[in-house]
Order: C-alpha cells, then structure tokens, then sequence
C-alpha cells in the first residue's frame, strides 16, 4: 500500500536476540513524538494569527522523524504543510494538517498491528526459551 518505504524494512534488520524489542520501541516513540507535534500543529490552527516559522519548524520535525521510520505517506503530506506555511496561507495550512491527521492514522493503526504481533512474537519466542531451559525431572 506504499504507507510505509523501504527504510521500515532497514528498520526491521535492527531487530537482535539482545533487543528482541528495538522496533517496537521506535514504532512507539515514533507514534508518541508525532501524535505530540500534530496535537500542538492543530493548536496554532486555532489562533487567528498562526506563527508559521513554528509550523515550518514542527512540519520539519514531523518529515524527519517519518522519513526515519518509512512513514511515507506521512512524510509525502510533510511537504504540503511546509509549503502552505512557506506561502503563510492558513487555509492550505488546516487542508494539509487534516491531510497528515489522516495519513497519519492511517499509518498509526497499520504501526500499531505490527508492534502488536511483534510483541506476541517476542512473548512466544521468550516463552519457548523458557521452556527449552527448565529442566525435566527423570526418575
């Protein structure tokens, strides 16, 4: 579905028997950063007068920390909030911040499922260990 790009697939390599965890730790700080940065955009949406060298600045935050994670439709509507904030046109401002709300949903549920089953993964993974290291009783 393109949602996320080829840098998730680099992210998934960095998954180790030491960090069993790591992707799910960068998918839930991904998630928690950006659901941050988007909650304080739609709060500069609603003053009459905008700041937008800080939606600029909060936009940039947002391209970077997907274009990390491979969130590429994220990162893709990135470009359309930069650019109304460039042209300091607040209603393209609100069109492309309710574009990256959805696609960031979007991307959150998919983020979501995935850290999911990981996380079932890995409790399955530490339950065999568990079981390969218990000794059994012979008599």
């Amino acid at each position: 579905m393109g949602i996320v790009n080829d840098q998730f697939s680099q992210i998934q390599t960095l998954k180790s028997m030491e960090q069993p965890d790591l992707v799910v730790q960068l998918i839930d700080a991904y998630l928690v950063d950006v659901e941050m940065i988007l909650s304080e955009l739609t709060s500069y949406s609603d003053f009459p007068d905008v700041d937008f060298s800080k939606v600029t600045l909060l936009a940039h935050k947002v391209k970077d920390r997907s274009s990390c994670i491979g969130a590429e439709h994220v990162r893709l509507a990135c470009d359309e909030l930069i650019q109304a904030s460039v042209q300091m046109n607040k209603q393209n401002f609100v069109r492309a911040l309710s574009w990256i709300k959805k696609e960031f949903s979007c991307t959150q549920d998919k983020l979501e499922s995935y850290a999911q089953m990981e996380r079932r993964i890995i409790r399955l993974e530490s339950r065999q260990k568990g079981k390969a290291c218990t000794p059994t009783n012979s008599a």
